[in-house]
């Protein structure tokens, strides 16, 4: 177990005091800047696809653990019992939501305190395995806060290390101030953008509400400009008779009679006078 984390923290010594960049180097740092800036924006977005490579690293990572502590030392044996426990925590990560947003906290805790406490001893391993599993435990049940956080921390310390790397900066204060700066910047977007589910609904209610608003306020103009039209037509009949009347008396004029529409119909004696 010694031997694996000495291994592990030389490879992290290694990748963060670099001499010098290489033209290979160069081009992995360039990745890991992009890679670190789409985690802070996006991470809580991309959750699918970073639960199944969270699960892919955690599965590889026990396994490798596993491995050597039975004390197999063949190399081509511990890559097949890492790629088969990769890929199956990777399915389980995608198929079971919950079981992925654990997975990934606890990949991502497991590996932020791995990288900040830099184990050498059984017992500060074991510490980090626990504040990955805390961090898990809290993802379940605060997904959205903690993967936020989670995400962008991480990202920003990849972007940060990565931009310090290629500007050939030290990492304190550079590294360190950039990691921070990405960090809270990709906290503050993410949060704005994924807002909480209730708000989300508190949202649709009001368009729904300004919806049905708007339906009804097309109803009333139509109902106005449909009893405007009403009036315009009565008066345009009204019009159109008093013509026909005119044309009637002007007619009858001419013939020496009167014409029948405009006779007048005898009064009805009242029976008093018949009487």
């Amino acid at each position: 177990m010694n031997d694996i984390l000495q291994q592990i923290m030389n490879m992290i010594e290694n990748t963060r005091t670099v001499p010098s960049i290489s033209s290979f180097s160069m081009i992995g740092f360039t990745v890991l800047l992009i890679f670190g800036v789409i985690n802070c924006i996006l991470g809580y977005r991309l959750l699918r696809f970073w639960m199944m490579l969270g699960g892919f690293l955690v599965g590889g990572g026990l396994a490798l653990v596993v491995v050597h502590t039975m004390g197999i030392q063949e190399k081509s044996t511990m890559l097949i019992a890492a790629l088969a426990a990769g890929v199956v925590f990777a399915v389980i990560a995608f198929l079971i939501y919950k079981a992925g947003v654990f997975i990934l906290a606890a990949g991502i805790g497991w590996a932020a305190s791995i990288y900040f406490l830099h184990p050498t001893s059984s017992a500060v391993f074991f510490a980090c395995i626990l504040i990955g599993v805390a961090l898990g435990s809290m993802a379940v049940k605060y997904c959205r806060e903690v993967l936020i956080v989670a995400t962008s921390l991480i990202g920003g310390i990849m972007a940060g290390v990565s931009l310090a790397q290629l500007g050939n900066l030290a990492d304190i204060p550079y590294g360190l101030g950039m990691s921070v700066g990405f960090a809270v910047l990709g906290m503050l977007i993410q949060f704005a953008i994924n807002k909480p589910v209730s708000d989300e609904e508190d949202e649709e209610t009001v368009d729904e509400e300004s919806t049905e608003q708007i339906y009804r306020r097309n109803q009333d103009l139509r109902q106005d400009q449909s009893f405007e039209q009403s009036q315009d037509r009565d008066m345009e009949e009204s019009i159109y008779a008093r013509g026909q009347k005119g044309q009637a008396r002007k007619n009858g004029k001419r013939n020496g009679r009167t014409p029948i529409a405009l006779r007048r119909k005898p009064a009805m004696k009242s029976r008093n006078s018949t009487r």
